[in-house]
């Protein structure tokens, strides 16, 4: 039992350093910058933050006060100015090169006033839509907004009773690193249609504990966002691509909830909340807010496993409230796909081999998605 608590405060302390050293990376690029300097200097509260952060001894504190150096920084009119700048320019020049491939099939009611939606961006995943789309019904979704990103599977015949229902909302969404502006769509169309939208990818599935996401997130309404964290699965053994729900055949994650990976967030937000997106995993947020953890601990800067992410991260992995099964490779055939696919926002895939490896480490099963799943099976026989 000694050693158990001896080892659990190593591991985080070795947390903590993590964290310091990431946002100590990030506080050092902002000095390097003429940019940051000016604004560096000129802030009285700012420098006094940094006095302390020089003189601090406890890690933990230490980390904090480097946080909120970071969290002033961001607060700062010009860098949310070159924030919003960088997005505006990115979304004109993709219009004026695919504004004539941007089709869109909309049966919804015209005025329709939803409480939850969805939003993805998916390629070649016509095989598992018809799953994911009955999934995010079950849990409570009014609404799912599906972006294509140049898919080649039929997608739009498997889609096609979810459309005519008005259920699911198709945006055709052309070209390469473009899910940040897919975002930034999705978010000017649903802010006065819809209160919350989970921002998620097609691999990834968010569900309340207990009840339906609507009654959970009603005690959130105060927050503009909420930060849910991954779980991440792996290939559970299967080779090839089994038949069958997803939520059935891969039940095997990491035994280590609190491993960084983990600790990951994708974001459930308030659209009119919102100022843009400019990474994957959380927005930029009006007046300077920040979104919050399930437990209601605000997700700046203090977290943060690499630099100049730290809201894309928890301190743990909370999972008493909310879920996110993070399907991240399937099979080892899935996985390979993927990786050769790439990401629509850009990002550099890791080689198959070595992701591959990242999921030989001690594993546990985990079934907690299993009520959804007998929901959902039991539709598809429908």
């Amino acid at each position: 039992m000694v050693r158990e608590m001896a080892d659990q405060e190593e591991k985080k302390q070795s947390t903590i350093e993590r964290f310091l050293r990431n946002n100590d990376a990030y506080l050092g690029l902002i000095l390097n910058s003429r940019f940051g300097r000016y604004y560096f200097f000129k802030r009285p509260k700012i420098k006094a933050l940094y006095k302390k952060y020089l003189s601090e001894k406890d890690l933990r504190k230490k980390n904090r006060f480097c946080a909120d150096i970071l969290n002033a920084y961001e607060k700062t009119f010009l860098w949310k100015f070159r924030y919003r700048r960088e997005g505006v320019l990115e979304d004109l020049k993709l219009h004026s090169r695919y504004s004539r491939e941007r089709s869109i099939i909309d049966h919804s009611p015209k005025h329709h006033k939803d409480y939850y939606s969805v939003v993805m961006i998916l390629k070649n995943e016509a095989r598992y839509i018809r799953e994911q789309i009955l999934f995010y019904q079950a849990t409570g979704a009014d609404r799912i907004y599906i972006y294509d990103n140049d898919s080649d599977d039929d997608l739009l015949s498997v889609i096609d009773p979810f459309l005519k229902s008005g259920l699911v909302i198709y945006r055709k969404w052309p070209g390469s690193k473009v899910q940040h502006s897919a975002y930034r769509d999705v978010i000017r169309r649903t802010k006065h249609h819809s209160k919350w939208l989970a921002i998620v990818d097609s691999d990834e599935f968010i569900f309340p504990v207990h009840g339906t996401m609507p009654e959970n997130l009603k005690k959130y309404e105060a927050y503009p966002g909420v930060g849910v964290n991954w779980i991440v699965y792996g290939p559970n053994g299967h080779v090839d691509s089994p038949d069958g729900l997803v939520m059935d055949n891969y039940t095997a994650t990491f035994e280590d909830r609190d491993s960084a990976i983990n600790c990951h967030i994708k974001s459930i937000v308030q659209p009119k909340e919102v100022v843009t997106v400019r990474h994957t995993h959380f927005p930029l947020y009006k007046r300077n807010r920040f979104a919050v953890d399930e437990r209601g601990v605000a997700l700046d800067n203090c977290y943060s496993y690499m630099p100049q992410a730290g809201r894309a991260f928890s301190e743990f992995n909370n999972h008493s409230v909310f879920r996110l099964n993070h399907y991240h490779s399937k099979s080892v055939e899935d996985l390979k796909r993927k990786c050769e696919r790439g990401y629509a926002d850009g990002a550099n895939n890791l080689p198959f081999e070595e992701t591959l490896r990242s999921y030989d480490v001690p594993q546990i099963q985990d079934y907690a998605i299993k009520p959804f799943a007998d929901i959902v099976r039991e539709k598809m026989k429908g």
